[in-house]
């Protein structure tokens, strides 16, 4: 699955459980950001952990409104700044339990986001 269509199941999973729909203007702000943040061309490769773990920050701050949380554990990850714009997204999503390490060490940012990882991180979204 593409980056794209993550944080179109992101929305849908989110609409689903909460029982509503983002309005019109939510919604062009949520995809404006990702532009933002992904380049357009990034958003319809197959998505890499570190891009589900960008979508799922700014779907944190931007829709659901929550502040960053202090880093903890995720700061002792060794690949934590393999990608230096997406540290404080993979700390946040892993402090907040939205996507685990590949190993108590690592992260695994350039891993692809499968299938499987991806309906687990929908199902927690919608605990929050």
């Amino acid at each position: 699955m593409s980056a794209e269509e993550f944080a179109k199941r992101l929305r849908n999973a989110y609409q689903s459980a909460a029982g509503a729909s983002f309005s019109p203007k939510d919604e062009a702000l949520f995809f404006k950001y990702l532009q933002e943040m992904i380049p357009p061309e990034q958003l319809k490769k197959p998505a890499l952990r570190r891009d589900a773990a960008r979508i799922l920050h700014i779907f944190l701050l931007q829709v659901l409104k929550l502040p960053d949380e202090d880093w903890g554990k995720p700061a002792q990850f060794k690949d934590i700044y393999d990608c230096r714009i997406c540290a404080n997204a993979i700390a946040q999503v892993c402090a907040r339990g939205l996507m685990q390490p590949v190993n108590r060490r690592e992260f695994g940012g350039l891993l692809p986001l499968s299938d499987d990882e991806a309906a687990a991180i929908c199902e927690r979204i919608c605990e929050l």
